[in-house]
């Protein structure tokens, strides 16, 4: 059996964060930041402090672990470039965690959290230097019982996966990059993934059941954080609290094929998409259309399609498998490839989602993007019309997920960036066409569309991190950070937080 009890380091047991802070909604920030980079001797001060955990200060790993994949965006790309931390620091436990964090709260060191640095959003870059305290040592499964699973944050998510497939349960949904991504990153700046289009997205009550954290304060408290209160961070860019554990509950095990059809238009692609997807007798994880214009381009995965097909990337599980086969047929199209999921190779996930965009990208540098959802009572009808409109020079890739209980088709449409201008441009008229638009050219937390920050978030930030020292600069705002400007902040997003 296992204990969730918080506990206070040093001290007694204290009850869950509801319990001990006041959450009751207060106007205004006036909350203490970071805003300097850390004084040499306050440095050396933390150092001298660090006993044996490992830490680091070459020139080219510091730059490693002060990046994300923010230079999918060209706009963040122009912002942050070059910005590092001063050290990294990378402990091997849970308690050399906590200490690394005391010390930064005693000596007032900038502190950014990182797992695998898979994020697109410039979460993981240090804006005020300091120490980045790289987790993905920290990384035991805790336990595996009852249908859930409780692991450190610095797990993959890979690691975690194939250790409850090995108890007869996976994990719900996961990231495209799954393969590298660490269970801590995922919840910290994660939104949907693999898996959504049964379980919604990682905001939906009950897919995430329990976060342990510590705060970072001269004498830490060590919190366990569950129900409702996940929302103060569950996506919040690691600016409330650095996580230690997380609990997710399990789905049953199946045994998935990978799938690509291909249509001979990208709308009969939506449609067979969304037939698919609301065919609840029909076991599948993931339904991905991509628009020819994209998916003739992506090495490994137009070699299953016809010239000028529009494909469907799919994983369904093998007793659904004849069912699949006659849904694809009744919508026209014709299966080009098929086989087990079984590990070996490139996955096919790793075609979808947020890897679309990076195939895309790395074969014209000129690539950039922005994030629609298709909702409302006739997504597939925004969807069309989007498609005429734009399908030349902004074709799509959709994903399906669920938002709330009910299905949603989010849309990654790729174009060649020319401005500012043309990205508000564009964001607008979708936007005029009913499409709501997440703008991921911005580093600040509540401007992306993803998330809302509530009076109950920033009075958990108080108490949490109560100098200011969490991943400083991501609130708009709240923390302005010299020389870092984020220019995107202007960039219209309706936004999907829920």
């Amino acid at each position: 059996m296992h204990n969730n009890e918080a506990t206070r380091i040093p001290g007694a047991p204290r009850p869950s964060i509801a319990g001990r802070w006041n959450l009751t909604p207060s106007h205004g920030y006036n909350l203490p930041m970071q805003t300097q980079r850390p004084a040499a001797d306050a440095l050396a001060a933390f150092v001298g402090e660090l006993g044996e955990i490992p830490c680091c200060v070459e020139p080219a790993v510091l730059a490693a672990k002060s990046r994300d994949y923010y230079w999918m965006s060209p706009v963040l790309k122009a912002e942050l470039d070059g910005l590092t931390a001063e050290i990294v620091v990378s402990p091997r436990s849970q308690q050399e965690a906590i200490r690394v964090v005391a010390l930064c709260a005693r000596h007032r060191i900038p502190l950014t959290a990182r797992g695998a640095g898979t994020g697109t959003f410039g979460q993981a870059v240090p804006l005020a230097g300091g120490v980045v305290l790289d987790m993905t040592q920290v990384n035991r499964v805790v336990w595996i019982e009852h249908g859930c699973v409780r692991a450190e944050a610095g797990i993959t998510l890979d690691d975690c996966d194939a250790a409850c497939r090995a108890g007869g349960r996976e994990l719900r949904m996961h990231p495209s990059t799954r393969r590298i991504a660490t269970l801590g990153g995922f919840i910290a700046g994660g939104h949907a993934g693999i898996g959504s289009v049964n379980y919604g997205i990682l905001r939906d009550r009950g897919n995430i059941l329990g976060i342990r954290l510590v705060t970072v304060e001269d004498e830490p408290d060590i919190v366990e954080i569950r129900g409702d209160d996940i929302a103060t961070v569950h996506h919040a860019y690691g600016v409330n609290g650095v996580i230690l554990e997380v609990e997710l509950p399990l789905a049953p095990l199946h045994d998935w094929r990978e799938a690509v059809a291909g249509f001979a238009g990208f709308i009969d692609a939506a449609r067979f998409g969304w037939a698919l997807a609301t065919a609840d007798g029909i076991v599948k994880k993931l339904i991905s259309p991509i628009a020819w214009n994209i998916a003739r381009h992506l090495d490994g995965l137009h070699a299953h399609l016809r010239a000028g097909d529009a494909a469907v990337i799919c994983m369904i599980a093998r007793e659904s498998i004849e069912p699949f086969r006659a849904l694809v047929r009744e919508f026209g199209g014709t299966v080009g490839f098929e086989a087990a999921a079984d590990g070996s190779g490139t996955p096919l996930y790793e075609y979808t989602w947020g890897h679309t965009t990076l195939r895309a990208l790395r074969r014209d540098a000129r690539t950039t993007y922005l994030i629609t959802l298709f909702g409302g009572d006739d997504p597939l009808r925004q969807v069309e019309l989007m498609h005429q409109r734009y399908g030349e020079t902004a074709p799509l890739h959709l994903e399906f997920k669920r938002i709330g209980g009910r299905m949603a088709i989010e849309g990654i449409p790729l174009f060649a960036f020319e401005d500012n201008a043309q990205l508000e441009r564009l964001a607008r008229e979708w936007e005029e066409i009913g499409v709501r638009i997440a703008n991921p050219h911005t580093y600040f937390l509540q401007n992306g569309g993803m998330h809302r920050i509530d009076a109950a978030q920033i009075a958990f930030k108080r108490r949490a991190d109560p100098y200011g020292l969490m991943n400083p600069g991501k609130i708009a705002g709240l923390d302005e950070i010299a020389g870092a400007s984020g220019g995107a902040t202007a960039l219209r997003a309706s936004g999907w937080a829920c």
